[in-house]
C-alpha cells in the first residue's frame, strides 16, 4: 500500500509502497477514508519536532475498520472509527482518574513498528496512527467508532484539531454564561474554540489572526469582533472590547502570544494554552503583576478530552448543525499531493486541507 513517510527534517515526505505488519492482540486495522493535515505534521517535516525517522505521517483520520486483533473488544469489522492523537485505554490511573487525554499509552503506543518499506526497514505511525496511507495498524485505544451519515472528510477533523479547541473551551475552560472569550490564532484549532465558545454561552467572542480570511471566517462562526494582531496593540484593542477576557484561549502557544494573551485577560480570568511551543521556549511573566491578577493560567492538551463521550458528542453537535465542521475542509486532495497541501497549510493559505481516498466522502 501507499503512504507518506517522513525520511529527514525539511526534505519532502516520501511517498511509498509499504507492506503492514501482521495485527497483534490489541490491534485495529483501518482502511482510511480521508485524513487531515496539521501545524503538527507541517512541524514534524520542517524539523521543528521530532519523533524519529522513518516515520509514517498523519494523525488526524476517519475510516473502516477491516480486521480486528483477537484480544479486541467493542470494535468489529465494518465499523467506522475516527483516529484520536492521544490514545485512551479506559483502565489506567490516568484514565479511571478523570485524565484519560493523558493514558498511559500515550508514549508505548508511538514506538510500535507498524509497516515494512521496500529496503526492509521498519517504520511506526505518528502518534501511534500514521494516517497519511491508504491503510493503518492501531491500537484499539486509539480509535473510537462513530454512527453516523457524515462525510469522512468532516470527520477526520475531529480527531485532533476540532477537539483540541473545542475540548479546551468545553472541558478546561470556565466560562461564565454572558462572558468574553478571546481566542488567539484562528486556524482549525482557533475556529473550533470560537465555536465552543458560542456553544458554551459567551456572549463576547474575539479573534485574533493576522490573515483576513480567517478573521472573516471567525466572524462567521459566532466572533462578534476580530482583530489583526499586528495592527496596534492587540490586547489593548481587546480590553476595550470586552473590559478583559475572562478566558483566552491561545492556539499558537509561542512566548509571545502567551503573554498577549495573559494581558488581554481580566483579573481572575484564565489564560489556556492548546497550541504547541518550541521545545525549548520559556514562558516568562512578572512575579507581582501575576500574583495581584489572581490570574490562571495552564494548558489543555487535546482538549483536556474523553474521547469515547466527546467524539460521539462532538458528531451530535454536527449533525444538529450547532458544530460546522465543513467550514473547516478549505480544500481535498489526494494522498499523492500530500507535500503541496502541507507546504499550503504552512504558509496559512488553508485552514484544513483533507486527504480523500477514493469513494470516500
Amino acid at each position: 500500500m501507499k503512504a507518506a513517510v517522513f525520511l529527514e527534517a525539511g526534505a519532502p515526505l516520501s511517498l511509498e509502497d509499504v507492506e503492514l505488519l501482521p495485527l497483534g492482540p490489541r490491534d485495529v486495522r483501518v482502511r482510511i477514508g480521508a485524513t487531515a493535515l496539521c501545524h503538527t505534521d507541517v512541524a514534524i517535516r520542517a524539523g521543528h519536532h521530532s519523533y524519529g525517522a522513518p516515520l509514517i505521517m498523519g494523525h488526524e483520520a476517519c475510516g473502516l475498520v477491516e480486521a480486528v486483533g483477537a484480544a479486541v473488544s467493542g470494535i468489529v469489522p465494518g465499523d467506522r472509527v475516527i483516529s484520536s492523537t492521544a490514545p485512551s485505554c479506559g483502565h489506567c490511573a490516568n484514565c479511571t482518574g478523570g485524565h484519560p487525554n493523558i493514558c498511559v499509552l500515550s508514549a508505548s503506543v508511538r514506538d510500535v513498528p507498524r509497516a515494512r518499506r521496500a529496503d526492509g526497514t521498519i517504520a511506526p505511525g505518528l502518534f501511534g496512527l500514521g494516517s497519511f496511507a491508504e491503510a493503518m495498524i492501531v491500537d484499539q485505544a486509539s480509535v473510537v467508532p462513530v454512527r453516523t451519515a457524515l462525510p469522512d472528510s468532516w470527520l477526520a477533523l475531529i480527531g485532533c484539531g476540532v477537539t483540541t479547541g473545542l475540548g479546551a473551551v468545553l472541558n478546561r475552560a470556565c466560562v461564565p454564561v454572558g462572558g468574553a472569550v478571546a481566542v488567539i490564532g484562528c486556524g482549525a484549532v482557533g475556529l473550533a474554540a470560537i465555536q465552543g465558545a458560542r456553544l458554551a454561552g459567551a456572549a463576547n467572542i474575539v479573534g485574533i489572526d493576522p490573515r483576513a480570511a480567517r478573521r472573516q471566517q471567525a466572524l462567521a462562526l459566532g466572533a462578534a469582533n476580530v482583530f489583526d494582531p499586528a495592527d496596534g496593540d492587540v490586547a489593548a484593542r481587546v480590553i476595550d472590547a470586552t473590559g478583559g477576557a475572562d478566558t483566552v484561549i491561545d492556539a499558537v502557544g509561542n512566548p509571545a502570544t502567551v503573554r498577549q494573551a495573559f494581558a488581554m485577560a481580566r483579573r481572575s480570568g484564565e489564560v489556556i494554552i492548546v497550541g504547541m511551543p518550541a521545545r525549548d521556549a520559556h514562558y516568562d511573566f512578572e512575579a507581582w503583576p501575576f500574583f495581584l491578577s489572581e490570574k490562571r493560567i495552564s494548558s489543555s492538551l487535546f482538549g483536556t478530552a474523553d474521547i469515547r463521550r466527546d467524539f460521539p458528542r462532538y458528531v451530535r453537535l454536527a449533525e444538529s448543525g450547532k458544530l460546522d465542521l465543513q467550514s473547516l475542509v478549505s480544500t481535498t486532495m489526494t494522498l499523492d499531493e500530500v507535500n503541496n497541501g502541507l507546504d499550503a497549510l504552512g504558509c496559512g493559505n488553508v485552514v484544513r486541507a483533507v486527504i480523500v481516498q477514493s469513494g470516500a466522502g
